[in-house]
């Protein structure tokens, strides 16, 4: 299939996705899904805005590249439970000291996560 011109209607499908979720029970509402992302993202100033701190982390050695190749250590790992949609799942989140326009980063495994199970079922 060949396009010869990328036309305005076309156009709208390369914005980005930006969704509200409950981390923690806590409203974000720049949560940016990012489909060819391996990993799930959390700058540490959103990590601050949880009331958590690098005491909280897993460590780990884990370095994360943006899609311009920069490469960045994380701080660590934070597991966090994440409220989106009818979604309750728990998802690590990669901490990381950047400055970003988005809250938090959703990559691809968050979609293949099951839903939680309500306490009300078990």
């Amino acid at each position: 299939m060949v396009f010869s011109r990328l036309n305005i209607s076309l156009a709208n499908h390369l914005k980005p996705i930006y969704v509200t979720a409950h981390l923690e029970g806590v409203p974000f509402k720049r949560i940016l899904i990012d489909g060819g992302a391996a990993v799930n993202v959390l700058p540490a100033k959103q990590m601050k805005k949880l009331g958590r701190g690098t005491e909280d982390l897993i460590p780990t050695h884990l370095t994360v590249s943006s899609f311009s190749g920069t490469i960045t250590k994380t701080l660590g790992i934070l597991p966090l439970e994440v409220d989106l949609g009818s979604k309750q799942i728990m998802l690590a989140f990669f901490v990381v000291d950047c400055i970003s326009t988005y809250g938090a980063l959703l990559g691809r495994d968050w979609i293949h996560q099951s839903l939680a199970v309500p306490s009300t079922l078990h």
